[in-house]
């Protein structure tokens, strides 16, 4: 037994490795797509984000912005933030830290659109970057946050383009445009799904637009068995699976679904 047991813990500190490794990747990977315009949005950001809020900056950058000041002596704007809670949006993240926040970018998984629960986001000087450094381990939602100073490398292009590069809830998506569809089509993939969801929950979605699911696949990480929050749905007619498209952006348990054509 205890044999057996030392080989289970083995096995889950390895499995801890590896998604933290993998999150990491995804956390560097991000900066450098912020303002790829020309790439595909990733699975669960927007391609067509809310209108900036009214206090959203959008003039030149202030003569201080990096400055050096008490806490930042590099004058560093752009922080990474950690452990937050998600159901956060960018509204509630501008209410609870001090200073102007003018960019935020919510770090999902690149496979299933999954929220990490961490961002990055740029200040509007250095000043309001060190005060909000300075709310470290302050509690947002029930969850204290972790935030720091994170420089962006070089050859980044940091802040992106636009004010907000989601909108919104974090991870959240609206209703993102579809590939073309393939001729003669029955099958979509759908994403974003609810870790709640089941066979009943998906054929009872589709019924609503008079789409019968012919079958559904879900898709599962292979070490560990975890649902990946993605999968592919059969429908018995073209017909049905067209309707079904029509419902690529509402909402699911509480998530916008991600559906797009495959074959």
């Amino acid at each position: 037994k205890k044999e057996k047991k030392e080989k289970k813990e083995k096995k889950e500190k390895k499995e801890k490795k590896e998604k933290k490794k993998k999150r990491q990747r995804d956390e560097d990977d991000e900066v450098g797509e912020a303002d790829n315009s020309s790439a595909a949005p990733p699975e669960d950001e927007s391609s067509s984000p809310k209108k900036p809020k009214k206090d959203s900056v959008t003039s030149p950058p202030p003569a201080d912005k990096n400055a050096p000041c008490p806490g930042n002596r590099d004058g560093v704007t752009r922080l990474f933030i950690g452990n937050l809670p998600f159901a956060v949006d960018e509204d509630t993240l501008k209410s609870h830290l001090p200073g102007t926040l003018t960019h935020v970018k919510w770090i999902t998984d690149k496979e299933t659109g999954k929220f990490y629960g961490s961002s990055f986001v740029e200040m509007l000087t250095s000043k309001d970057a060190a005060a909000a450094v300075g709310v470290n381990g302050s509690e947002l939602m029930g969850r204290p946050l972790k935030i720091n100073y994170a420089p962006a490398r070089e050859g980044d292009v940091w802040p992106p383009a636009k004010t907000s590069t989601t909108g919104g809830q974090a991870g959240s998506n609206t209703r993102r445009t579809m590939s073309e569809k393939p001729e003669g089509c029955v099958k979509l993939f759908i994403g974003n799904l609810s870790y709640d969801i089941d066979d009943d929950g998906i054929y009872n979605f589709f019924r609503n637009a008079d789409a019968e699911v012919k079958a559904v696949r879900w898709l599962h990480h292979k070490e560990s068995g975890d649902f990946k929050g993605v999968g592919y749905v059969e429908f018995w007619s073209e017909d049905a699976c067209e309707k079904a498209a029509k419902l690529n952006g509402k909402t699911l348990l509480g998530r916008p679904i991600r559906i797009d054509w495959t074959d």
